[in-house]
């Protein structure tokens, strides 16, 4: 099964159109991220205790670094995806702009006829050659306040919350901070822990009482963002699996995969082609073959 796919990268963050034939693992993401179901096979997501099943009327709406996955319910054929995968600087300023919560209070976000047809404008648009990036932008600054709207019960706002990082245990911030400047290297959670002065069950704690996920996922996250830079910026995959510490270039592409839902050779000929993209291999109508 070919995968297609399609990216756009704009101030609020990135779009990706993506066409998965298999399974996500538990993972975590710096940004906030919202997910609708285009069509193909039946999937769901578990967000915490929480089963978030897609469809036409269901899109999944994840908080920064709250662990998630994707579960494909059939086999019959790809599930096909427009993921937004949003910076938390952009909804800070978003949100003080509007004097509002741009958290999701639920990761079951109803989809109205209005925020679908939204959806399909953004999809348009990405694939449509000529699109600025400013119509888009806008766009889908219109889709993501209707999403959180809709998922805030009876419609009301909830209350402003304070960014991530703000008000994270200061041994928390060090842990983050460690796995950031050490992601090239080979080391341990019990490590990370020793290294700012937790034991094993507190540091487990920390993480989920102020983050709701583990360390595990959130060193995964760690480490999938810093090859998503690396291979975006043109880095040889070879390199960029040895540097990260993956002792074969198979286990990172499987491992990226198992993350992001596309392997990284189509991440990095998407991220360097002109916009709109393709990498199924077949041009659109007017591209050069």
């Amino acid at each position: 099964m070919q995968e297609a796919y399609a990216l756009h990268e704009g101030a609020f963050g990135t779009a990706i159109v993506l066409e998965a034939s298999a399974n996500l693992v538990s993972h975590a993401h710096s940004e906030t991220q919202l997910a609708l179901w285009l069509g193909g096979a039946r999937a769901c997501a578990h967000v915490g205790a929480e089963t978030v099943p897609y469809s036409e009327s269901v899109a999944l709406g994840v908080n920064a670094f709250e662990a998630h996955d994707m579960v494909r319910l059939d086999d019959s054929g790809s599930s096909l995806f427009i993921v937004f995968m949003i910076k938390k600087e952009w909804l800070d300023e978003l949100g003080q702009a509007k004097d509002r919560s741009f958290r999701f209070p639920s990761p079951r976000v109803p989809i109205g006829a209005a925020l679908r047809r939204s959806c399909w404008r953004v999809l348009d648009l990405m694939i449509s050659a000529g699109s600025g990036r400013e119509r888009i932008d806008q766009e889908v600054e219109r889709l993501l306040e209707a999403a959180i709207a809709a998922s805030t019960a009876g419609g009301v706002d909830a209350p402003v919350a304070g960014g991530i990082g703000v008000a994270l245990d200061h041994r928390l911030r060090a842990a983050i901070a460690h796995m950031r400047a050490h992601v090239s290297e080979k080391t341990t959670i019990d490590e990370i822990a020793a290294k700012v002065g937790l034991s094993r069950a507190h540091f487990f704690a920390l993480f989920r009482d102020q983050l709701h996920t583990t360390p595990q996922v959130f060193w995964s996250g760690v480490r999938v963002e810093e090859a998503m830079r690396r291979v975006s910026e043109g880095g040889e995959l070879t390199d960029v699996a040895l540097d990260l510490g993956f002792s074969a270039p198979g286990n990172f592409s499987r491992f990226f995969k198992e993350h992001t839902g596309i392997s990284p050779s189509i991440f990095k000929r998407a991220t360097r082609a002109p916009s709109p993209v393709t990498v199924t291999g077949i041009p659109r109508e007017g591209q050069p073959s």
